[in-house]
């Protein structure tokens, strides 16, 4: 997909370019963090689904995002106030700090929603539910990600490219909701 964006933002100049590499390492950061609360969850969940302790993975999985929700919030919400700041550590180029400082706020609303669909997504992976965590995982990067940057460029130009990812991980994020509320309000009991 960093490869796509490249490909895509190419015409908008170098300046689009180094901006959005800025940001991508900003959601990286961000991304990482999330991606190891979900990791920490997940021998949890397959200890404890395995063993027919459904509760207990219910109830960590609503810990998980909780905890989620607020680590992403420690770097998220002063990633948005902060924008230009956190550009600026890295470019001094004013076109580059005014492209990254609109991306990096779109990024920080957008990483908000990684909480609903990571600590998801690691939950399916590890009851071992290949169709459903192979889409969540598929959704972030690919099925959401690709149209939103396509469709969004054609009609909105740059800005399209600055908020396709914020985008991608929002509708990730609420696709991932129903998912959620299926496995937490399933009886589980009755499947063995």
């Amino acid at each position: 997909t960093v490869g796509l964006l490249n490909n895509v933002t190419k015409p908008f100049g170098d300046a689009a370019i180094a901006a959005m590499s800025v940001v991508n390492r900003f959601t990286m950061f961000i991304l990482c963090v999330g991606l190891g609360i979900g990791q920490g969850y997940q021998p949890v969940a397959a200890f404890n689904y395995r063993a027919k302790e459904y509760n207990r993975v219910k109830k960590g999985l609503t810990v998980t995002m909780g905890l989620g929700f607020i680590l992403v919030s420690l770097i998220a919400i002063p990633g948005f106030i902060f924008a230009k700041e956190i550009v600026t550590a890295f470019q001094k180029n004013p076109e580059v700090i005014e492209i990254g400082t609109y991306a990096i706020r779109w990024a920080s609303v957008g990483a908000m929603f990684l909480p609903l669909s990571v600590p998801v997504n690691m939950l399916y992976q590890s009851i071992r539910n290949v169709k459903v965590s192979s889409f969540l995982s598929l959704m972030r990067s690919g099925l959401a990600f690709i149209p939103v940057l396509v469709i969004s460029t054609q009609f909105l130009g740059l800005v399209g490219i600055q908020i396709s990812q914020p985008i991608a991980d929002m509708v990730t994020g609420l696709v991932s909701v129903p998912f959620t509320l299926h496995f937490l309000f399933k009886d589980h009991s009755k499947m063995n």
